[in-house]
């Protein structure tokens, strides 16, 4: 979840007579594009993992992973050589190839009769690694290098998660990636628990806003605290209901009324 920094989340309602309109006290604030702290936490049925808040990257850190970088991408090619010429010498690789050869004869013989030609892959004569330079993301939350670098493994459909750099990491570790759905509120249980999480701030704290990124994290942290077994089974309970309703709606979310 981002959060922003002395953000207002969900509706605000004050009491105001007509002429009061425009006055300072009854206009909302608007602030878009804040500072923000990123954070994570953890659920199962019956289990409420340790949350966890992303610090921003030091100075320091982002010299240091410009070399690392640098230096990942220069061998890069004669890493992805050593995989290929190592698989091109795997039983995997006969097989595809003795697999893929009788099926062209096959498409050759068809074709001869027929007159039709088809299209046969000959995909054991390319590679099956392909290694991609990593270029750095925008400095905006966390990108696939700091994600695999810091490794806390907690994965959504988030870009740094789902990478070509990730998914190589993870695969190199013997780590399945899990099919996650399409990015939904419906579907992650947790998404309803940073809600609770926002409302509460919003609701007990609204007088005395949080204005700084340190205040941030210790709130965040005991409001984390605070929620319950109960209402993370609660909101995992309601799963089958909401996934039922998904299915029938063929995918859609118009179910919500």
């Amino acid at each position: 979840m981002s959060i922003e920094i002395g953000g207002l989340y969900g509706p605000c309602f004050v009491w105001r007579e007509k002429s009061e309109k425009w006055e300072d006290n009854c206009v909302g604030a608007k602030k878009k594009q804040g500072a923000s702290i990123m954070c994570w936490g953890m659920i199962s049925y019956g289990w409420k993992g340790p949350f966890w808040v992303w610090e921003s990257e030091t100075e320091e850190e982002k010299a240091r992973a410009t070399k690392d970088i640098i230096n990942s991408n220069d061998n890069c090619g004669e890493e992805e050589s050593c995989l290929n010429t190592a698989w091109q010498a795997s039983e995997e690789w006969k097989e595809l190839r003795i697999r893929e050869l009788s099926n062209a004869c096959e498409a050759q013989i068809l074709a001869t009769i027929t007159g039709i030609k088809a299209k046969t892959t000959q995909s054991w004569r390319g590679k099956k690694y392909k290694i991609k330079k990593l270029k750095r993301g925008d400095s905006c939350g966390v990108d696939s290098w700091r994600y695999v670098t810091y490794f806390i493994l907690m994965e959504d459909n988030a870009p740094a998660h789902n990478s070509d750099f990730t998914n190589y990491e993870r695969e190199k570790e013997g780590i399945h990636k899990v099919d996650w759905p399409p990015n939904s509120p419906d579907l992650y249980p947790i998404e309803h628990l940073w809600n609770i999480i926002k409302s509460r701030i919003q609701t007990q704290r609204g007088v005395e806003r949080v204005t700084s990124a340190g205040a941030m994290k210790l709130v965040l942290q005991q409001e984390w605290e605070k929620i319950t077994i109960e209402e993370v089974n609660r909101e995992i309970s309601k799963l089958p209901n909401i996934l039922a309703q998904c299915i029938n709606q063929k995918g859609g979310n118009k179910f919500h009324g």
